[in-house]
């Protein structure tokens, strides 16, 4: 009986240890891509599809970060429940209009957050201008960033070898990524399901990787999608398909075709992208219809042997129809100097929801010696 009792008890402590939440928005639909962090900006972990963070045993205080919402701070102990809602953020790129003019003009604002288990150890952000010429459908554009890191390895390396793509990112598109998921729908890769509440559930033959909410009432879709894993079970596919030919015809296996294909399945890298859009009635979209953007990557990286996560964040803060000779004018107004305190400005007065406050914190430490002027 003390056995059965102890067990029990046991089995209820574990429970409550190992407690798990879930983060919704007003309407009380799951919020994916969450990112979660403590008092320092350390890394907890990240929501999933369903909204879920798995385990908060060890935490007293949590802050939750998302580009779409306002961020916010939570103390464990005072929850009532192990449901939190966080409000919609106060970003809203105005109505354009349509005018008789060569180019579309798109102002980005985009910025990117290193965290790992020891805070954030990276910080980059810059403007982007975009000109879309609709006659040609060619893209220009031009970038200036700042970054800064805890030491110059990781700056020297991610600047090197990522700046070029992280600039890319911040770049407008003709061909939105709803567009690539439908062709990739279209030729048997994906499905979609039929909506219901207004969202459709993206999966692959394995599993659900995200969902489509197009809102009719505020006219805007809402994309979800794990690239990551996606591509991952594509990979898995091949291989085992490969291995599978192999035996057919007879074929040895070679040791490290099978060790590479364990060692892909272990992969835990996932990236997961989060965009809204315009759309009009009839679920139409163009290039000066983007609102936000957000690719969360998140993994273990093994020289280090640290959990991260990278937010990338794109806002579009200006957009207008201008005529080519009007463009080097336009381009020049809207500049910005790339120094800390001048980006905390032009965050502000473009409405840009802010990074939760211990994040903002630590990073700000990063470029201390650009405050100190």
């Amino acid at each position: 009986m003390k056995r059965a009792l102890l067990i029990s008890l046991l089995t209820v402590a574990t429970a409550i240890s190992a407690r798990q939440l879930q983060i919704v928005d007003v309407d009380n639909m799951p919020i994916a891509a969450v990112c979660v962090t403590n008092d320092k900006g350390a890394l907890v972990g990240k929501t999933d599809n369903d909204g879920l963070l798995k385990d908060t045993k060890d935490f007293d205080k949590l802050y939750f970060s998302h580009m779409a919402f306002q961020s916010k701070c939570v103390k464990l102990d005072t929850l009532s429940t192990d449901r939190i809602v966080l409000e919609d953020a106060n970003y809203n790129l105005g109505e354009i209009d349509v005018k008789p003019k060569e180019l579309i003009y798109v102002q980005n604002y985009y910025r990117v957050t290193y965290v790992c288990d020891d805070g954030p150890i990276y910080f980059r952000a810059g403007v982007v201008d975009n000109t879309f010429e609709a006659a040609t459908k060619k893209i220009s554009s031009k970038s200036r960033n700042i970054s800064r890191a805890e030491n110059g390895l990781i700056r020297f390396l991610i600047n090197t070898f990522s700046g070029r793509i992280l600039n890319e990112w911040a770049k407008i598109d003709t061909i939105t990524n709803y567009d690539r998921i439908l062709k990739r729908v279209n030729k048997g890769f994906l499905k979609l399901s039929e909506s219901v509440n207004d969202r459709r559930i993206i999966s692959d033959s394995v599993c659900s990787l995200g969902y489509v909410e197009d809102d009719f009432k505020t006219n805007r879709r809402t994309l979800v999608f794990d690239r990551d894993t996606y591509r991952q079970h594509l990979r898995e596919a091949e291989e085992a398909a490969k291995i599978e030919k192999m035996m057919r015809e007879g074929k040895t296996i070679k040791e490290k075709d099978k060790k590479k294909q364990d060692a892909d399945s272990m992969a835990v890298r996932d990236s997961k992208l989060y965009e809204v859009y315009r759309i009009d009635d009839e679920g139409r979209t163009g290039v000066r219809d983007m609102i936000m953007r957000q690719l969360m990557v998140s993994g273990h990286s093994k020289r280090t042997d640290h959990d991260y996560v990278i937010l990338i964040e794109v806002f579009p803060v200006t957009c207008d129809y201008i005529d080519k000779k009007d463009f080097k004018q336009t381009r020049k107004d809207n500049e910005v100097e790339m120094n800390i305190k001048e980006l905390r400005n032009f965050e502000k007065n473009h409405n840009i929801p802010p990074l939760a406050p211990n994040l903002k914190e630590q990073i700000d430490l990063l470029f201390a010696k650009d405050l100190a002027k």
